[in-house]
């Protein structure tokens, strides 16, 4: 069992969602009457995540340098919430390395974020293991679900893919191993696995990245409006 958690530092804002458009943009229709531009922290599509009139939750800021003052952070569907702040994981599985807090991280003794690797890249977490290897790993956000199982991309991905090819490079380097961590940000799926109608070349990496010896981890977490929270990992598809 997991533990490791991110809690929202100010009560949310509650609303009800009117569109999203432009990716990174939504229309919010707050409790009080007003309707508010929130920004979107996903590039993905939210295939479904996307129910006119769900209830939302989001941060409010004050910087003035800010283009919106909202940020949207979670969504209702049916009886979950879904987490759709893609940079909430990242966050979760930096702290769950520092503190072991996932077999994948046994040994750690120092958890790097952001480090240059690949053409032009920065990996998620390079992460540093008592035998002396690195452990370089990537971090994705899941939101779609489809009956119970949990599925990435929900879009077509170069980024993605770039990363898959990046990871099986580090993994065949002397003294360093990769890993794939997979956040699905809502307690509805039972199992994980990639999204192959979706991005079939994403899927075919997939598993060329997992016979490589890219460790592929899917973690749960539960998502209220007080905080994220990873509290299982839960198996691969076949």
């Amino acid at each position: 069992m997991v533990s490791v958690c991110h809690p929202f530092p100010e009560p949310l804002v509650p609303g009800r969602l009117v569109r999203r458009y432009k990716r990174f943009l939504a229309d919010v229709g707050l409790d009080d009457g007003t309707e508010v531009v929130a920004h979107c922290p996903n590039s993905g599509s939210l295939m479904s995540c996307l129910q006119k009139g769900a209830r939302v939750y989001l941060s409010a800021h004050d910087d003035p340098a800010r283009r919106t003052k909202y940020t949207w952070q979670m969504i209702r569907i049916g009886r979950v919430w879904v987490g759709i702040n893609t940079l909430i994981p990242n966050h979760l599985v930096a702290l769950a390395a520092r503190k072991r807090a996932l077999p994948l991280f046994d040994g750690a003794t120092a958890v790097r974020r952001e480090v240059p690797y690949g053409r032009n890249s920065r990996v998620d977490l390079v992460v540093d293991l008592e035998r002396g290897d690195q452990l370089y790993v990537e971090v994705k956000n899941v939101t779609l679900v489809e009956g119970d199982r949990a599925l990435f991309p929900d879009a077509v991905t170069t980024r993605g893919l770039k990363h898959l090819r990046e990871l099986i490079a580090v993994s065949r380097r002397q003294g360093t191993k990769a890993a794939m961590v997979y956040v699905v940000q809502r307690t509805d799926a039972a199992a994980f696995g990639p999204a192959a109608e979706i991005d079939p070349e994403y899927t075919r990496w997939f598993y060329r990245a997992r016979a490589a010896g890219v460790a592929m981890v899917a973690v749960q977490a539960r998502v209220s409006p007080q905080r994220v929270c990873l509290f299982r990992e839960i198996p691969l598809l076949d």
